[in-house]
């Protein structure tokens, strides 16, 4: 029983703890701009093995928190930005062209 209880009070810390909220840095290539729907979609960069160069992953619908941003960027840009989960959807809080 307290194996069960210690258990139960670790996840609930987890699940809890700042980072479990935290915000993720990525980094990729815009494929698809919605203004309509206030998304773009990004081939995220994923680091290879070593001797690899880095690759592109399938692209990924993200929603912009500022719609504004959609003057400044075309398909084809490389950009680095951040997500955060708000309300269940994957949304970008910070977008930067490299």
């Amino acid at each position: 029983m307290r194996t069960s209880c210690a258990i139960i009070l670790g996840v609930a810390t987890t699940l809890l703890s700042p980072s479990a909220f935290a915000q993720e840095s990525h980094s990729g290539t815009i494929s698809r701009i919605d203004p309509a729907k206030g998304t773009i979609a990004i081939a995220e960069s994923q680091a290879g093995t070593t001797g690899s160069s880095t690759t592109m992953s399938a692209a990924q619908e993200y929603k912009l928190q500022d719609p504004l941003v959609f003057n400044a960027i075309k398909d084809g840009d490389r950009i680095s930005f951040t997500v955060e989960e708000k309300d269940g959807v994957k949304t970008i809080t910070k977008l930067q062209k490299q």
